[in-house]
Parts: C-alpha cells; sequence; structure tokens
C-alpha cells in the first residue's frame, strides 16, 4: 500500500471531544472518493502508531484533506493529536480505503444517517454533493448525545438554507436543557418524515449496535437491503 507524507497545517477543537485535523498532502498522486477513509501514522518517542479515521472533505479539494478525531485516552494517535500534535508536525497517511463511497451515479437520492463521530464518512459525501453542484437530494440524518458535539453544526445548517437538494435532521439522544429540536434515537417517525423515494440510496455509519439497529429498522420498513450501506465503527 502506497504511503504519503503528509504535514498538519491546522488543527482545532471542533466539539469538545473531537479535534479537527488539517493536512497537506503534497504528492498529487493521493486521491480519494467521498466516504473513504485512510491510515494515520505519528511517530512518538521513535514508536510508530496508526489508527484509521475517515476523510471528513469533498475530494474536489485536491492537495489537503481533513479528519475529525475523537479524544480516547486508549489510542496513541487519538491522545497524541488531543495532547501533543502542532501545526508543522509530519505525519504518514496511507492511500484512501473502503467501499463506503457515493458517486453520482449511484443514486439521485441519498439518506445519510450517522450516529455520534460516525458522522465523518457521511461529512465527505454531504460536502462533495455540496461542493461538486450535484444534482443528488441528500438527506443527513445526525444523531448525537449532546447537542454541543454536534460536529460543524453552523455549516451543516448553513447548507441546508441555502441549497434546496441538501436537508439536515439533527437529534439529540439525552437531556440537553440548550437543545430545542428534534430528540430521542432515530425511529420510524424520523424516517417516515424524510419523505423520500423507493430509489433511494441509505449509507448508515456509527457504533455497531446503531447500524445494526438501523439496519433493521430499514429493512422493515420496506427498504431492500442492496439500497443499504454500511459501515461500523467499532
Amino acid at each position: 500500500m502506497h504511503i504519503f507524507d503528509a504535514r498538519i497545517t491546522a488543527i482545532s477543537p471542533a466539539t469538545p471531544s473531537i479535534h479537527a485535523l488539517q493536512l497537506a498532502i503534497p504528492d498529487a498522486g493521493f486521491r480519494f472518493l467521498p466516504g473513504q477513509w485512510v491510515d494515520l501514522s505519528i511517530s512518538v518517542d521513535g514508536n510508530v502508531h496508526t489508527a484509521g479515521y475517515s476523510i471528513t472533505t469533498s475530494p474536489l479539494h485536491q492537495g489537503s484533506i481533513e479528519l475529525a478525531i475523537k479524544a480516547s485516552a486508549r489510542h496513541p494517535v487519538a491522545r497524541w493529536v488531543h495532547e501533543k500534535a502542532r501545526v508543522g508536525d509530519p505525519v504518514k497517511v496511507s492511500q484512501a480505503q473502503g467501499p463506503f463511497v457515493y458517486l453520482p451515479e449511484m443514486s439521485d437520492n441519498v439518506v445519510l444517517i450517522g450516529g455520534g463521530v460516525g458522522i465523518t464518512p457521511l461529512l465527505s459525501i454531504f460536502r462533495h454533493v455540496r461542493d461538486a453542484r450535484l444534482t443528488t437530494r441528500a438527506h443527513l440524518v445526525y444523531s448525537v448525545s449532546d447537542s454541543s458535539e454536534i460536529l460543524f453544526r453552523d455549516e451543516l445548517e448553513q447548507a441546508a438554507h441555502t441549497h434546496d437538494n441538501l436537508h439536515l435532521s439533527i437529534t439529540v439522544t439525552q437531556p440537553d436543557p440548550h437543545w430545542h429540536g428534534l430528540t430521542g434515537r432515530i425511529d420510524p417517525v424520523k424516517l417516515h418524515a424524510l419523505d423520500v423515494p423507493d430509489d433511494t440510496l441509505y449509507y448508515l455509519c456509527g457504533p455497531k449496535g446503531m447500524v445494526e439497529d438501523m439496519s433493521t429498522l430499514l429493512h422493515g420498513l420496506g427498504v431492500p437491503m442492496s439500497r443499504i450501506i454500511f459501515e461500523k465503527w467499532w
């Protein structure tokens, strides 16, 4: 597998638990499709640590990618990103990987269902539909436990407000006095409200249990498994 040199160009807290990491990748041979992931490798005290992260940006923005990395005391790469990483630090990324991708010829209608930080590959698809000015109707259904953990909330709301083909439904699952939108888990009522055609493709990404529950729920609503694409975050 080809490995590319990269460098941190920006790092910032995107939510209380997630840092957004901007990486410059000068090699023109680096390419990816909306929804794919990379292995990010760092060197700490002579030891190399590697972890996989989904790209959140659209492939239209060549030469750089963004990763959104949740804090974790157990994972050396996440801990380094949150505690030690600085602008200018060198890192390495693998070639983009994974079949969890969207291309315009696959469907004119997509529903992107994400839980927590599992939203990251769906952001790449959503942003690509926006940035490439595709006619695809994309509805992002985003479940988080706390409203403070909504990733890129202002950007997503602005995109849905200014593009007729982009739609956003955010639901907060835990009691939250600062939130006045949808609450509770994604359920049949919320899915019926999307009012999407039969040819819709459904993309699911999040914790294993959430993805399995959503697959079962959609199949029970009459969506064939051939129209459900999923990626589980273990």
